[in-house]
């Protein structure tokens, strides 16, 4: 019995080899930041080549997404409820985002035309990974813990669904 016919596995082994490069990426940015910024570039070209390969890639997509990530944070640190290691918007946070958005076009465009499971994504894992981070040194939390898990929770719901109700249009038009 075989776990994967040869067509599946085209289509899945792209995807499983984005989310373990992802979380090499999410690790050497988070608990590494400054001191492993050349290995997290490493890994970020490593997954945005896996993106490439993959499937239907479009670099204005991609740029949009790291914008509107990089929006995401600003807000966040703007409200004054955290701030990162490093500055305002520290290069290892960059790096993340370029490396996320590339696992994201790869690995979660299965989300594309699905706006309530990229919701509800977003809402489970967006503050979880940031409550972790803080614990690891990356960021320091500066207001109650609740208050960011209520507001990490709502803006990755949005950028969520705006990438589910977004990347249809650009893999239809640029494919």
């Amino acid at each position: 019995m075989r776990f994967l016919n040869p067509a599946q596995w085209k289509k899945w082994a792209p995807k499983l080899v984005g989310l373990f490069l992802f979380d090499l990426v999410w690790f050497s940015a988070v608990a590494g930041r400054g001191e492993w910024l050349w290995a997290t570039a490493i890994l970020v070209a490593a997954q945005v080549l896996v993106a490439l390969r993959s499937g239907p890639f479009s670099w204005r997509v991609y740029g949009l997404f790291v914008l509107l990530g990089m929006a995401l944070e600003a807000s966040v640190v703007g409200l004054g409820i955290l701030r990162f290691d490093g500055g305002f918007l520290p290069w290892w946070l960059i790096m993340l985002w370029l490396g996320f958005v590339a696992m994201l076009m790869n690995t979660l465009a299965d989300l594309a035309g699905r706006p309530v499971w990229a919701a509800l994504l977003g809402v489970a894992s967006g503050p979880l990974t940031y409550a972790i981070g803080i614990r690891l040194g990356a960021a320091e939390l500066l207001e109650k813990e609740w208050l960011l898990w209520v507001i990490y929770a709502a803006l990755w719901a949005v950028y969520m669904v705006i990438f589910a109700l977004v990347m249809p249009r650009f893999t239809r038009s640029e494919a």
